[in-house]
């Protein structure tokens, strides 16, 4: 089975280019265990020949609830209550879960982020809401799919959008 390392060598070079620096990039794995993402950075960087160690680089945490795609009902309202909230949508499958391991694990260990500036990266990923629409169709009220033939009015009323 072939594995994402998209976010692994995103972090890897992160990482590398802070080197000197005593921040750690903080990863969130929504899709396999956190060892597999360390070996993985660890052999993105053997190839650079840096002689860095992934641990002490980055810090991967398990994110991936109950496993790749797969969602509590918390998560996903945890993903609707954040879109209702600050206009950000996060996908359920992959953004969505990385933020809520990181919100969770800001709650569960304050000392460790009391003071820090976080910058979260938003990978993308929101392809992976059409999937889920049945499922969080009930917690987003008159949420529903779009057809390919809707289009929808502009808010200035000069037209459509599409």
């Amino acid at each position: 089975m072939k594995r994402s390392g998209g976010t692994a060598g995103r972090n890897a070079g992160c990482s590398c280019r802070n080197r000197r620096s005593p921040n750690v990039v903080h990863a969130f794995s929504v899709c396999d265990d956190p060892e597999y993402f360390y070996d993985y950075v660890q052999g993105l960087i053997d190839g650079l020949n840096s002689g860095l160690d992934s641990r002490d680089i980055v810090s991967i945490e398990n994110a991936k609830g109950l496993g790749y795609a797969m969602n509590t009902a918390e998560e996903l309202k945890f993903v609707k209550d954040i879109a209702a909230s600050t206009g950000i949508v996060l996908d359920p499958v992959y953004s969505g879960k990385a933020v809520y391991g990181l919100l969770k694990d800001m709650a569960g260990n304050p000392a460790k982020w009391k003071g820090r500036k976080v910058l979260f990266i938003h990978t993308g990923g929101l392809l992976g809401l059409y999937d889920k629409a049945d499922q969080l169709s009930s917690l987003a009220g008159s949420w529903r799919r779009m057809d390919l033939e809707d289009s929808v009015p502009r808010k200035d009323g000069t037209g459509k959008m599409f």
